[in-house]
């Protein structure tokens, strides 16, 4: 069985028959990496470092604070990503050049994974959501099966979890300038 989903550079499509993690991993690799993303490694989900500082960063610093339902303070609290995380063993950590499509990678690569058996399969994207014009932040989410919140909105230590995977990423020191972008599906 293939199935087929559209995102702004065209149709990722793939297999989803892998039963075994390793398989699925694979398989979810190959199409992160199709789809645009830079690096992708298999992490141990005990490598992902939660501090309470982080939401700060979101609350004191970021526009999309209190503007999205996939940010502070609608997003889960470090205690309850630390809880959260603590239902998994492995993630899919994944960079792409923009949030966009991080946030598309994850909630793409989390439908995969479910639809291969792995019920628990979670992603989280990178920034604010930006899926709707203006978010429903009194009410439902209207996009439920897409929007995913960031890493950091849950209290996510983006730089330290990377280090701690290895991998090197330093903030842009410009707006402008470009970085890349950060997203993790939980797998179990």
């Amino acid at each position: 069985m293939t199935v087929t989903f559209n995102n702004r550079g065209g149709p990722v499509a793939g297999p989803v028959e892998a039963v075994a993690l390793d398989d699925l991993v694979e398989h979810l690799y190959r199409v992160a990496r199709e789809a645009g993303a830079t690096e992708t490694r298999v992490i141990d989900v005990k490598t992902v470092t939660v501090a309470p500082w982080v939401r700060w960063k979101c609350q004191y610093g970021c526009p999309g604070y209190g503007r999205s339902l996939t940010c502070p303070p609608f997003s889960p609290r470090p205690e309850e990503t630390e809880k959260v995380l603590d239902c998994y063993r492995t993630g899919l950590l994944f960079l792409a050049p923009t949030s966009w499509l991080v946030r598309y990678l994850a909630a793409h690569l989390e439908h995969l994974a479910f639809r291969s058996g792995y019920y628990k399969a979670f992603g989280l994207g990178a920034g604010p959501c930006g899926l709707c014009e203006e978010c429903n932040t009194g009410g439902a989410c209207r996009r439920p099966g897409e929007a995913r919140p960031s890493l950091e909105a849950c209290g996510i230590d983006v730089f330290q979890t990377l280090r701690n995977n290895g991998l090197n990423l330093t903030p842009a020191r410009e707006p402008d300038e470009p970085c890349s972008r950060v997203g993790l599906v939980l797998l179990e």
